[in-house]
């Protein structure tokens, strides 16, 4: 009828191991919560992160494609808005550059998607090109050499789609 001390000992749990398998179950709810947080935040981010890369990719092709209408625009005999053609190719490459800044701080990436070594040969020739122009040497050379590098731009913008 009454079980002897001992035996009712190995069938009861003690307060102790009561508490632990209760704070046991507490952190295992709490870090399932966590992980569906993570989950529910975390995957918009990182696709609305990809949407933004494509984004900023689409701009500046959009930016370099401008800029490759306007030296198609350049006359190849130093005409008289060449050199606000250039102010606008110059603004183009600027954001180009500012928009490639802004890239690195992407989620995931750690460099900007064009190398800045390009960006600036871009300047480069167009400074080049300026001080041809204010010389009224023949500037047709010029004009290639900043078609080229454009079309660099684009091309490495392309295969980063």
């Amino acid at each position: 009828m009454y079980d002897r001390y001992s035996q009712a000992l190995k069938n009861k749990i003690s307060v102790g191991e009561r508490n632990r398998g209760r704070i046991k179950n507490i952190i295992i709810l709490l870090l399932i919560l966590v992980i569906a947080g993570l989950c529910v935040y975390g995957i918009p981010r990182i696709s609305s992160g990809n949407e933004l890369r494509t984004l900023y990719i689409r701009k500046m092709q959009s930016e370099c494609d401008e800029a490759l209408r306007q030296t198609n625009v350049l006359s190849r005999n130093a005409g008289a808005d060449t050199s606000a053609n250039l102010a606008r190719i110059r603004s183009n490459v600027y954001s180009i550059e500012q928009i490639n800044t802004l890239s690195a701080s992407l989620p995931g990436e750690t460099k900007t998607l064009i190398d800045g070594s390009v960006l600036s040969s871009i300047r480069l020739n167009i400074d080049t090109f300026l001080s041809v122009l204010a010389t009224g040497m023949d500037t047709g050379e010029y004009v290639t050499d900043l078609q080229t590098t454009l079309d660099t731009v684009r091309s490495l913008l392309s295969s980063l789609v």
